[in-house]
């Protein structure tokens, strides 16, 4: 066996990157789940965990063991809200696509490193990204990619200046901002551009469903799309074995999303009691973000229009955070960052320990976030992980500190994660 105990690796090791069997011993297991550790041991085979046990596990031949040294043992972070290819500054207002890609890649590194072995992109994001991870040739985390968003005429996802006209009335494409978006307007173009999406990798599908903070043309209180293109998008979706995300904030837009099929509504902000008890009847997850909205004012180029529909926005998050804590709402762990505010990403943690315990939050970014991930249902071939259990995928952290306790750990990555490990491959270890 290789063993080892104290601190000599810093960075990468290919031994470890190649071995198949790890054992992982003297832990405090924080399993995904439960708001209490549980010291064991644990072994990873092929990328699975093998055996989680109180008892020494003998190791098998050949396997890497690594002394936990009584830190503790977490699977890996899982962001439900990110953009990988909206991350370029608001002066690069012309382009070309590899400049987003690059941005996408360093965004795609900063959030491995900071122990996020799985997102969910909510659109922009081409899915040939997630292949280029899971290739390889991009070092990140695990991604579930949306694909363009499905935006209508004037929605939030259209953001052409007023004086460009409609690309698809003078014979053009009707995707947009380097594909990222695409306009569908009607239950044909809807179902074209959700199949379209689904041909091309994507594992959930991302709409607009009401009037967005960074747009420009369309008022917080629009109503996005009709009641019938909602439900196209949501058949679509549905004929692939997955589901529809939404972006929304109000009542209005909330009640007619969830009415009509939609699975997940993405801030909801501006929600009223009875749409929260509409939500949680029927099983709606809200996934909500806190630091971005808190930080937008700070964005280069944020115009008046931008700030007057944030400060709109910023005043329901608390009463939202009430109706989430009320209703027992799944909302998980999200992000939202764009033009490069994914540096904040760790104070994401930090900024919700206002309104959860530590414990609270590490369920968050674990097993309640996998469980909005298994909403695309047979269109996960990556196994199940978020939790450590036996024959789940070996997705782990080894945290320096108690972050149960003090999410404020956390913020520092770099010296609070020992062991970054994906899918069973280390890709940190500072033992």
């Amino acid at each position: 066996m290789i063993r080892i105990t104290t601190a000599v690796c810093i960075g990468f090791l290919s031994v470890t990157a190649n071995a198949q069997s790890i054992l992982i011993e003297n832990v405090r297991i924080f399993n995904g789940v439960d708001a209490r550790l549980s010291a064991g041991h644990v072994l990873v085979v092929d990328g699975i965990i093998r055996t989680v046990s109180k008892s020494t596990i003998d190791a098998p031949d050949g396997a890497l063991v690594l002394d936990g040294a009584n830190r503790v043992l977490s699977p890996g972070f899982i962001d439900l809200h990110t953009h990988l290819a909206g991350q370029n500054p608001a002066s690069m207002k012309k382009y070309h696509a590899t400049v987003a890609g690059a941005h996408a890649a360093s965004m795609a590194k900063h959030y491995l490193d900071s122990g996020f072995t799985t997102i969910r992109d909510a659109g922009g994001t081409h899915p040939d990204f997630a292949r280029a991870i899971e290739a390889g040739t991009v070092y990140g985390p695990r991604l579930f990619p949306s694909g363009a968003v499905v935006t209508q005429t004037g929605g939030h996802g259209d953001f052409r200046s007023a004086h460009e006209p409609h690309p698809t009335l003078v014979g053009g494409t009707p995707y947009l901002n380097h594909d990222s978006s695409v306009l569908a307007d009607g239950v044909d173009q809807t179902l074209m551009a959700v199949r379209e999406n689904l041909k091309a990798g994507a594992t959930q599908i991302k709409i607009m469903g009401g009037g967005g903070v960074m747009s420009t043309f369309d008022p917080i209180h629009s109503l996005q799309p009709s009641p019938a293109e909602i439900r196209a998008a949501v058949q679509a979706a549905g004929d692939f074995g997955t589901y529809v995300l939404a972006h929304a904030y109000t009542s209005e837009a909330v009640q007619r999303l969830v009415e009509n099929g939609v699975k997940c509504i993405e801030h909801g902000l501006l929600i009223d009691d009875a749409t929260a008890k509409l939500v949680a009847k029927n099983d709606v997850v809200v996934s909500t973000q806190l630091v971005v909205y808190r930080t937008l004012q700070d964005l280069p180029g944020i115009s008046e229009t931008n700030l007057a529909k944030l400060k709109v926005v910023l005043a329901g998050q608390e009463n939202l955070i009430r109706l989430i804590k009320k209703y027992d709402i799944t909302t998980g762990f999200a992000t939202d960052f764009i033009q490069g505010g994914y540096t904040m990403l760790t104070r994401e943690l930090t900024e919700r320990a206002q309104y959860w315990t530590p414990a609270e939050i590490m369920v968050q970014a674990t097993s309640e976030s996998a469980k909005v991930i298994r909403m695309i249902g047979k269109l996960n071939r990556w196994g199940t992980f978020g939790e450590i259990r036996e024959g789940w995928v070996a997705d782990l952290l080894l945290i320096n500190g108690e972050p149960l306790e003090d999410i404020s750990v956390l913020r520092d990555p770099d010296n609070a994660l020992a062991l970054i490990m994906k899918a069973g491959d280390i890709v940190k270890n500072r033992l």
